[in-house]
């Protein structure tokens, strides 16, 4: 067999035109054009009448060329004869015309591959350029691998080479686009995850199950917030992290029970869940009786549990200092001493006697007439003498103690004796006021008690008792706190003996026991009026004429004084 010697492979002529026959038999070119009739065209009977004439007068005889050449011939038209017959029984009805390949290879010099083949046989054509373009990929690859030029034929080949090969290795200028996309697979390939095709992903499954999505969701947000609300409930009981450095004014009103307590508290902003408090403090065995009410100040630090207890008992919550409180200091004058010492502030202890009602834990509160009336409703109940308070104590348990203390001293035997003077215990407690703002001394007590009962007795006499203490009360003490010109009048007119009839509203400060005792055991005397001098020598008279002589002298006296 006849091989291609310019840059073909080993494949046989009639191998790449039995390959070339596999190809066509699905084509529908193919198919029209083997129905087709095929025509010559003029142009190759022009090219064969152009043909230059045989020399006839040549000898007859055959050279060795023309030998050589009719062999060569004749060989290959076996092989064209012998591929054909090949082509024809792989191909079925399809039919290759050979020969016309054979002659017009014949005609056409060697290596002009590039020359225009003529249009009437298409056929021909097509066999024809398919082997070219097979000759010209084989010359492609031997260029590639030895990178030299086998023929003329393989110029064009290796120029498209020259030009794949170029491309190869320009750099081709990308989009951002593209170039995030690169990133994007670099990521994935070293091993990250590419959150953008997680998302699509995640995003994917939820349309694909929303029902489903939609029921987690939603079981999750229920679990949550049932999360939260058990959390709260539990630090109501633990108060962890509420701990902000303020103190809360908590007031627990009268008769209060476990409900009020958790409601007031629930108010005030130191719990947060009201019925689980109610609950959890009902679990515990707290019951509704032995609530104090007063003023408390709580921290948010304390549990529900504390909070309780302190409305249940008194507070313990620092070193405890010993104050003494002497007999005749009024309520502001104890205030502010209990404030200096650190037990509680002034502020604390006044809206407790303001806003607490006492009543319903003592009785001699209860018996309190014209509460409204008076300036500190408490004062003359808080009994003087020296106590053990606790540094920051809660008001209502200071409050608590003074009154605590007046119902000590305060006995039986007492209140029989008030019963007998047809007076009660708040009475005694006026009088017992007076008698220690106006006798210096207790030696004086029974005598200025005997005056002040006398008045009291004749009051269509002596309507007024015409003291000075109950003057200086409002001019000193209630004058202080109110300003409002109209309030201080009413307090004028109902402390000021010189004003009002008997009895003040209240008493002016809070007596001792020496005091309380001469306002129930008075002396029994005829005076109705006493005086002092400078040396608080005291002057009894039982006229208004004895009593103006006596100024005259007390006038003499403290003129020789000064």
């Amino acid at each position: 067999m006849n091989n291609f010697s310019d840059g073909f492979d080993d494949r046989s002529y009639e191998d790449l035109l039995n390959e070339y026959a596999g190809e066509v038999i699905g084509s529908k070119s193919a198919k029209r054009n083997t129905e087709e009739p095929v025509k010559k065209s003029s142009a190759a009977k022009n090219t064969e009448s152009k043909k230059p004439a045989v020399n006839r007068s040549a000898s007859n005889t055959p050279s060795k060329a023309q030998k050589d050449t009719r062999a060569a011939a004749s060989a290959s038209q076996k092989a064209t004869q012998g591929a054909e017959q090949t082509a024809s029984k792989s191909t079925g009805n399809y039919s290759l015309d050979l020969n016309s390949i054979k002659s017009r290879s014949n005609d056409t010099p060697k290596n002009k591959y590039d020359s225009k083949l003529p249009a009437s046989d298409t056929t021909e054509f097509r066999s024809i350029d398919f082997v070219e373009r097979k000759r010209r990929a084989a010359a492609s690859r031997n260029i590639r691998s030895t990178g030299a030029v086998g023929s003329r034929g393989t110029a064009s080949s290796h120029s498209r080479s020259g030009i794949r090969k170029t491309a190869e290795r320009t750099p081709v200028k990308t989009t951002d686009a593209a170039s995030k996309q690169n990133a994007s697979n670099k990521k994935q390939k070293n091993g990250k995850p590419n959150v953008k095709n997680i998302g699509v992903a995640l995003l994917g499954f939820v349309r694909t199950h929303k029902k489903d999505c939609i029921v987690f969701v939603c079981c999750l947000l229920i679990s949550i917030a049932v999360s939260a609300v058990m959390l709260s409930c539990i630090n109501d009981v633990l108060a962890i992290n509420r701990d902000d450095g303020k103190s809360v004014e908590v007031v627990l009103p009268n008769d209060a029970d476990t409900n009020t307590a958790i409601k007031v508290l629930s108010e005030k902003g130191l719990i947060k869940n009201e019925l689980f408090c109610r609950i959890f403090i009902k679990v515990m065995g707290y019951t509704d009786e032995n609530y104090l009410p007063g003023v408390y100040y709580f921290n948010k630090s304390m549990g529900i549990e504390k909070m309780i207890v302190r409305f249940k008992t008194s507070s313990q919550r620092g070193a405890t200092i010993s104050i003494t409180i002497p007999e005749g200091f009024t309520i502001d004058q104890i205030f502010e001493r209990l404030e200096k010492n650190e037990v509680c502030t002034a502020a604390s202890l006044y809206k407790t006697i303001d806003e607490i009602d006492f009543s319903s834990e003592y009785d001699f509160v209860k018996e309190i007439d014209n509460k409204e009336e008076r300036y500190h409703m408490l004062e003359g109940y808080f009994f003087p003498a020296t106590y053990e308070f606790e540094q920051g104590a809660d008001p209502a348990s200071v409050v608590r103690d003074f009154l605590n203390a007046f119902k000590a001293r305060w006995t039986d035997e007492y209140s029989e004796r008030a019963a007998e003077l047809s007076m009660s215990t708040d009475d005694i407690v006026r009088i017992a006021s007076i008698i220690e703002k106006e006798a210096y001394g207790s030696d004086q007590f029974n005598l200025v008690s005997s005056v002040l009962h006398n008045r009291l007795n004749r009051s269509g006499v002596y309507p007024t008792l015409d003291c000075d203490s109950t003057k200086d009360y409002v001019a000193n003490t209630v004058s202080g706190r109110v300003k409002e010109t109209s309030k201080l009048n009413a307090y004028i007119r109902a402390y000021n003996t010189y004003e009002c009839a008997g009895l003040p509203v209240g008493a002016i400060c809070n007596p001792g026991q020496a005091a309380i005792e001469a306002a129930l055991y008075p002396d029994t005397t005829q005076y109705y009026f006493f005086s002092h001098d400078s040396n608080r020598k005291i002057y009894m008279a039982s006229t208004i004429e004895e009593h103006n002589a006596n100024a005259r002298t007390i006038a003499q006296v403290n003129a020789q004084n000064n």
